[in-house]
């Protein structure tokens, strides 16, 4: 299972984003508090860090304490979904999709969105759209 957490004093913004997404994944969401990497690396789990960088987002993925995954998030908009829930990360960029597909759901949408996009649903009927940088 894929723990997901956050930077070490996250704004409330990626606090949310943080436990949306392990929602969506089917992973556990960590308060991160004063742990550590090392802390986190020990739970010999993938572990994607959230966490907001100057102007972008950032999402790290790791695997056996090794960053895997840099993924730069230019911003996200969270909208009310309509119709069934649907399970993952639906993604329209191929090299975050090779490059999360051994660690977390992920699904290549293609065409079906546009531009640079991660698509996924939340809890209480939230849909989060994230552009990421190119």
């Amino acid at each position: 299972m894929t723990v997901v957490t956050t930077s070490r004093k996250p704004v409330p913004e990626v606090r949310s984003l943080s436990r949306d997404l392990a929602f969506s994944i089917g992973g556990e969401y960590v308060t991160r508090g004063k742990a550590g990497m090392g802390d986190l690396f020990s739970l010999d789990e993938p572990v994607l860090i959230v966490s907001k960088s100057g102007p972008f987002f950032l999402i790290q993925a790791f695997s056996a304490g090794e960053q895997v995954a840099e993924i730069p998030v230019r911003s996200f908009a969270v909208e009310e979904r309509t119709g069934t829930i649907a399970r993952g990360l639906f993604v329209s960029d191929r090299s975050v999709y090779e490059a999360l597909k051994d660690y977390v759901d992920v699904a290549f949408a293609g065409e079906a969105l546009s531009g640079h996009r991660i698509v996924f649903d939340g809890t209480q009927r939230k849909r989060y759209t994230l552009k990421v940088v190119p």
